[in-house]
């Protein structure tokens, strides 16, 4: 178990935003369609990406330099040229001891979470289109659902860091046994996990009348 850490430091290895300079150099729509293409491809050039995406080299050669400076992507060790660089993705941290604070200042964030969410919709609906012709036993290991129950924030938090703690170790496995070689039949896929509070009764009226002061 993690208890006592804190997201920051729990992914302390992934580039983090803690401020509305490293916010604003990330939330620059190509750069957020760079981020999202290396999380699903894993590796890529900047030949790859301006084939993808329908944008000249220069210009995706021009970001991932941008996106570089903050961590956000990493040069793949050992392979590619002096002229044709591959790059992976450094990860994104935002810290919840850092998001309220960024959420007070910029509304970048919320143009950020929704950037994410509809990309993670877009996905699963993928997935459900082609959910037919699927292999049987990737269809039996997936899973979609959503929870709504009473908590204290103790007890979410308490919930949040044991799966996070979960995804660790099967990640982390997962890992090992690739980097021993162990490739046959494997796929990149996506987990999402969401935990945040519903509205109180007295912010949905707040909301509805639009004196939210």
């Amino acid at each position: 178990m993690s208890e006592g850490r804190s997201t920051a430091e729990r992914f302390g290895d992934q580039a983090r935003i803690k401020d509305v300079q490293a916010l604003k150099a990330f939330a620059h729509p190509l750069r957020m369609q760079i981020m999202e293409y290396l999380n699903d491809r894993e590796e890529a050039t900047s030949t790859t990406l301006a084939k993808h995406l329908g944008e000249s080299t220069g210009q995706t050669s021009y970001h991932l330099r941008q996106l570089a400076k903050y961590g956000f992507v990493k040069e793949v060790e050992g392979k590619g040229t002096a002229r044709e660089r591959w790059w992976r993705s450094g990860g994104l941290n935002i810290a919840s001891e850092d998001a309220q604070s960024l959420a007070q200042q910029s509304p970048l964030l919320e143009t950020l979470a929704e950037r994410q969410v509809r990309s993670g919709a877009a996905k699963l609906l993928d997935y459900m289109g082609r959910l037919a012709e699927e292999d049987p036993e990737w269809v039996a290991a997936s899973g979609n659902s959503a929870v709504s129950t009473q908590m204290t924030h103790k007890e979410m938090k308490a919930l949040r860091d044991e799966v996070w703690d979960l995804i660790d170790k099967h990640t982390d496995a997962a890992k090992a046994r690739r980097e021993a070689g162990k490739t046959e039949g494997r796929r990149r896929v996506r987990l999402h996990f969401a935990f945040f509070p519903l509205a109180a009764d007295d912010q949905i009226k707040r909301a509805t009348r639009g004196d939210g002061q």
